[in-house]
């Protein structure tokens, strides 16, 4: 459960107010517009004599909250799962709030605004609400697999313990153990393109799904080259866990699941761009996982994704119907 009241306050330690009258709340693409020129426009802090420092101050924004610390409240009965809407409208409040938050970066660029558990500072704002703006990223994941690829042909090389992990479902923080699922879904930063792709790992089919918003940039035969490493860890990782034979999962597979997976492209709505790799493989896995059509996953609406996921990182929860 996410709480999103916590926002810090300025250097000052007075609210920052910011006027937005000029501004259309209703036009997505406006607020976009002007969070691209305070967070983009070089120099602005300097201007008005705010010197870059490596101290930098960190704002809590809001905290994960334990279960243990929730309080339980007596809601009311609904029907049905509360289910995705990809192109709700963002609430007005929330608009100002990540146009306060942003001008308070643009005039001290030193600040580092606390998510949860994960400290973000004005770069990677600058590059979410940037049209093409291209999104950086840890992908420790794929490293792991990535780290088996010269001993694949070795016998008895033993599965890190950080991979271990992953599929008991202790990391990453949102992970959850893969008994509990059919699909994994993972973004996979291909190094060597310095390209995002989508990954959906079935373990009932036993093969891996790749969801590439350019196809154009990398030949199939050197698309699979290059998750090989991952065909070969997973099945490889299963075994030593004993995922299949325990009886818990139930592996409708026709093939030898503990030989190499197969790596299949998908069929996908492409980006028109260079930058929006990253924006799109967040959709897919966000549409995916909600088991919604990617039809509205095009790159006429990746300006509305992007400020959409602005204000939900603001507000510490996703917009939900």
């Amino acid at each position: 459960m996410l709480v999103g009241d916590d926002i810090g306050e300025s250097t000052e330690g007075t609210k920052v107010e910011v006027t937005v009258g000029d501004i259309d709340l209703d036009q997505p693409r406006a607020v976009l517009s002007q969070l691209n020129v305070w967070l983009n426009d070089e120099g602005q802090g300097v201007e008005r004599g705010v010197q870059l420092r490596k101290r930098k101050r960190i704002i809590p924004m809001w905290k994960i909250v334990e279960a243990s610390e929730v309080v339980k409240k007596n809601l009311p009965k609904t029907t049905g799962l509360r289910t995705l809407d990809p192109m709700k409208a963002i609430p007005h409040d929330d608009m100002v709030k990540l146009l306060k938050l942003c001008s308070e970066w643009r005039h001290n660029p030193n600040l580092v605004m606390q998510f949860g558990n994960v400290e973000a500072e004005i770069e990677f704002f600058a590059s979410l609400v940037k049209a093409d703006g291209w999104l950086k990223g840890d992908n420790h994941i794929h490293t792991c697999f990535a780290d088996n690829k010269r001993k694949k042909e070795q016998v008895g090389w033993k599965i890190r313990t950080s991979l271990v992990n992953v599929v008991n479902g202790k990391v990453p923080a949102c992970g959850l153990d893969w008994q509990n699922t059919y699909k994994v879904y993972v973004p996979c930063m291909l190094q060597k393109y310095k390209h995002w792709v989508a990954l959906e790992i079935d373990l009932i089919q036993c093969e891996i799904k790749v969801y590439d918003s350019m196809v154009s940039l990398i030949p199939d035969q050197s698309l699979k080259e290059e998750l090989g490493p991952l065909s070969i860890t997973i099945p490889n990782l299963l075994h030593t866990l004993d995922f299949y034979e325990e009886g818990v999962y139930v592996n409708e597979c026709t093939r030898d699941w503990w030989c190499p997976w197969p790596i299949h492209r998908v069929d996908v709505p492409q980006q028109a761009n260079q930058g929006d790799c990253g924006m799109f493989v967040l959709k897919y896995i966000e549409l995916l996982s909600a088991e919604i059509s990617l039809a509205t996953c095009t790159s006429q609406n990746m300006p509305f994704f992007r400020l959409k996921l602005a204000a939900e990182i603001a507000r510490g929860d996703a917009y939900m119907t």
